[in-house]
C-alpha cells in the first residue's frame, strides 16, 4: 500500500477514536469558531442542554448563555484570541426548556496548523449538585455558628443575671445584718435604734419585693398565677399607687400631677395585680426621674377601653433599646455596678399583667435626655377579650384563661 495511503487511513481511524472518545465522554465537549459559532456538539451536550447536535451546529454559543452572562463570553473570547486557556471557569447555562445549570468549564484554544487561533474547544460539567451541596453545608455552617454565638450570648446573659441577681439581694442583706448587729451589740441609743429599725425594714422590703417579683414571673411563665376577677375603680387604684410612691417622689422633689378622667367606669379586674401595674409603672418613673423632675399621671375612658399614661422627665430610652423595655432582665445598664439597682422585672410583670387582662401596654420616648410615658389600655367590660398569657421569654409558648366567676387561672399550653 501507497505510504500516503497509510497514513491517510491511520488518520482517518486516529480521528474515529478521537470523535468516538468524545461522543462517549461524560463531560459536556463542544467546539466553536472564534466568532462564537458552534462547531462540535457531543451526546453529552444533547443530554444535558436538551438541543440535539444537528440543532446546535451551525447556531451561536450565546444560545445556551443566559442573558446576563453574555459578558463573560466576551471576555472568553479575548482571552482565547489571545492563545490563552481558561481552567474550570465556573458559570451559569441555559438548558432548552429554559432551566438554569451551574457548570465548570475549561475552553482551550484551537489552533491551525500555522499556530494561529481559529476556534475553541469547551469541556464542561455540570456542577449544580455539587454547588447545591455547598450551599447546605454553607447554610448548615452559618446557622451551627448563629447557635453558637446564641449559645454564647446566652451563657454571657446568665452570668451577667446570676451577677446581678446576687448584687441585688445582698445589698439589702448588707444593710439589714449591719444594723442588726450594731442593734445586737447595745451601743445604739434609742434615736440610733430606730433608725436601724427603719432601715432594717426598707431593706427587707425591697427584697421581699425583688424575690416576690421572681416568683410572680415563675408563676406567669409556668401558667399558674390565679387572678381574682372583680369589679375595679381604676381611678382608685392609680390614686392607692400615686400614695405609695409619694414619700420616694418627694425624697427626691419630684412633682406628682394627676389628671384622672372622673367619668371613668369600672373595669373587670384583679384589684391586686392592677395596683402591682400602676404601682411598678409609677415607681419605674420616679427611679429614673432626675432631682426636681415632674411626673404626669392621667387616665381616659374611650368607648371599649380605659387609659392610664404615666409621663415623666426622666432620663428617657434610647431607641435601640425602646423595643425591649417589657422584657425580663433587659436594662439599657444591666451591668452589676449601674447607677439603678433592680433587675428589671418590673416593667415585664407590668406587660404580662396587663395582657393577663386582655389589654395591652406601650411605651414611648423622644430619646436619651427626654423623658417617656408609658400608657397602659384596658378593655371595659363589655370589650373584655378572652386574656392570654404572654410568653415570658420567646413566642413559642400561648396561653389560654378558663375563668369563673370569681377567679381566673391561667393554663399553659406549647404549640
Amino acid at each position: 500500500m501507497h505510504e500516503s495511503s497509510r497514513y491517510e487511513e491511520s488518520e482517518a481511524v486516529t480521528r474515529a477514536r478521537l470523535a468516538a472518545i468524545v461522543d462517549s465522554s461524560d463531560d459536556v465537549i463542544v467546539s466553536k469558531t472564534l466568532d462564537g459559532v458552534i462547531t462540535s456538539w457531543n451526546s453529552t451536550a444533547e443530554r444535558v442542554f436538551g438541543w440535539t447536535a444537528a440543532e446546535a451546529i451551525g447556531r451561536h454559543i450565546t444560545l445556551i448563555v443566559p442573558d446576563d452572562r453574555r459578558a463573560e463570553g466576551e471576555d472568553v473570547l479575548a482571552r482565547l484570541r489571545r492563545g490563552e486557556r481558561i481552567d474550570h471557569f465556573e458559570t451559569v447555562r441555559r438548558t432548552k426548556d429554559g432551566r438554569l445549570i451551574d457548570m465548570s468549564i475549561t475552553v482551550s484554544p484551537v489552533k491551525d496548523s500555522t499556530g494561529r487561533v481559529v476556534g475553541a474547544s469547551k469541556v464542561a460539567r455540570d456542577i449544580t449538585d455539587r454547588r447545591r451541596l455547598e450551599e447546605q453545608r454553607a447554610r448548615l455552617l452559618a446557622h451551627e455558628q448563629e447557635a453558637r454565638q446564641r449559645a454564647e450570648a446566652l451563657n454571657n446573659a446568665k452570668d451577667e443575671l446570676l451577677a446581678t441577681v446576687s448584687h441585688e439581694l445582698r445589698t439589702p442583706l448588707n444593710a439589714i445584718f449591719g444594723w442588726a448587729r450594731l442593734m445586737e451589740s447595745g451601743t445604739l441609743d434609742e434615736k440610733g435604734r430606730d433608725r436601724a429599725i427603719g432601715i432594717i425594714l426598707r431593706n427587707a422590703t425591697a427584697q421581699a419585693r425583688l424575690v416576690d417579683d421572681l416568683l410572680d414571673l415563675a408563676r406567669i411563665a409556668s401558667g399558674s398565677m390565679r387572678l381574682d376577677f372583680d369589679r375595679v375603680d381604676l381611678n382608685a387604684v392609680v390614686e392607692t399607687a400615686l400614695e405609695t410612691v409619694r414619700p420616694a417622689a418627694h425624697s427626691k422633689d419630684i412633682t406628682l400631677v394627676t389628671d384622672l378622667d372622673r367619668t371613668v367606669g369600672s373595669i373587670e379586674g384583679a384589684p391586686d395585680r392592677l395596683q402591682q401595674v400602676m404601682w411598678n409603672l409609677l415607681l419605674n418613673s420616679v427611679k429614673f426621674t432626675p432631682q426636681g423632675g415632674r411626673i404626669e399621671v392621667s387616665s381616659r375612658q374611650t368607648a371599649a377601653s380605659v387609659t392610664v399614661s404615666v409621663k415623666d422627665t426622666g432620663q428617657g430610652i434610647a431607641a435601640d433599646v425602646l423595643p425591649h423595655v417589657f422584657e425580663p432582665f433587659r436594662q439599657e445598664d444591666s451591668s452589676s455596678t449601674r447607677a439603678q439597682g433592680g433587675l428589671g422585672l418590673g416593667l415585664a410583670l407590668v406587660r404580662r399583667l396587663v395582657e393577663l387582662h386582655g389589654g395591652d401596654v406601650v411605651a414611648e420616648s423622644a430619646g436619651k435626655g427626654l423623658g417617656s410615658t408609658f400608657t397602659v389600655s384596658l378593655p371595659l367590660p363589655a370589650a373584655r377579650p378572652t386574656p392570654v398569657a404572654a410568653a415570658p421569654e420567646t413566642d413559642a409558648a400561648r396561653s389560654t384563661v378558663h375563668a369563673s366567676s370569681s377567679s381566673t387561672t391561667i393554663r399553659s399550653f406549647s404549640t
